[in-house]
């Protein structure tokens, strides 16, 4: 099994060899127990650092409360698997602020964890009020895809990249509303930001699904307009209808058009480095133990045929 390199980043922070890991799977508290198993086939696992400590808000001392209960789980985690770090609260399309304390907080946590690779999405959590002061929207809001946005976020993920020495990879979102007169689509967006700077992509092929469904659009069209030698990492889910919409609720397992998504890509993607299976633990009895297996199965399946 050979590394993926990724070279030739405008920005040159950075040239990253980086190791195959194959299929993982994001943490939850219903996986413990099985990630505990010495019959597991998962390779690898995500974390998303967030759920590991409280957050008392911007400005508070010891903001970052450490939960001692959770923190058990993770050293057990890293004591067993190669982890890579799914991070919710960069928020890197915010206006105005960039949260330069929760960086501080993730570059201790690489230094102590010695993370594959960190990621985030292309959206936005955070707001300011007028006297700076943060309010958490609850949900991954899309940005809009204009150049000036494309500079913020291009100069947040240079900071990034630069405090942590490891690769950083941008996922692709989900919407709900497609806002009008955008200067560039959403695959122009991505490649611009991966070539603009040293980040890498995290194709969430059940967002591409989700959004082909609820838009009309052809999902392999979407695939294929993007620069897929940027792919480090893919996702793959499940998902349920809501009020007339599909939404990507990680309703456990995959949909068999997101299989065949799957299929597709792998070819297209020579440096991929790991699929991940997320589910929401709410989901776990749709799946169970052996149900978590056979999705991971599955994926290995598709990874050896292209990346063994």
């Amino acid at each position: 099994m050979y590394p993926a390199k990724l070279t030739g980043y405008s920005s040159r922070l950075y040239e990253k060899t980086i190791p195959r890991l194959g299929v993982g799977l994001l943490y939850n508290p219903s996986l413990e127990l099985y990630l505990d198993s010495p019959a597991t086939c998962c390779d690898y696992v995500e974390i998303i650092p967030d759920m590991f400590w409280t957050d008392l808000g911007n400005g508070h001392p010891g903001r970052f409360e450490e939960i001692d209960s959770w923190m058990d789980v993770l050293h057990k985690l890293a004591a067993r698997y190669p982890l890579t770090a799914h991070n919710i609260s960069y928020s890197l399309g915010s206006a105005g602020i960039f949260d330069m304390a929760y960086l501080h907080k993730m570059e201790e946590w690489h230094q102590r964890f010695s993370f594959v690779w960190h990621s985030d999405h292309l959206s936005f959590v955070k707001v300011h009020d007028e006297h700076q002061q943060e309010r958490n929207a609850g949900m991954a809001v899309p940005v809009p895809y204009d150049y000036e946005v494309l500079d913020m976020i291009d100069g947040r993920i240079n900071t990034i990249s630069r405090s942590i020495r490891a690769p950083f990879l941008v996922e692709n979102n989900v919407y709900f509303i497609d806002l009008p007169e955008q200067e560039l689509s959403e695959t122009d967006f991505l490649n611009e930001l991966s070539q603009d700077t040293a980040c890498g992509l995290l194709l969430d092929i059940h967002n591409v699904y989700t959004n082909a469904v609820n838009h009309g659009f052809d999902p392999r069209s979407f695939i294929a307009a993007l620069d897929l030698g940027k792919v480090v990492e893919i996702h793959i889910a499940g998902g349920n209808e809501m009020a007339g919409m599909y939404t990507d609720s990680h309703a456990g397992p995959c949909p068999e058009a997101v299989w065949e998504l799957l299929e597709y890509t792998l070819p297209l993607v020579p440096n991929l480095c790991g699929i991940t299976f997320e589910f929401h633990e709410s989901y776990f009895h749709l799946l169970q133990f052996d149900g978590i297996t056979r999705e991971l199965n599955r994926a290995k399946a598709v990874w050896n045929q292209y990346h063994t």
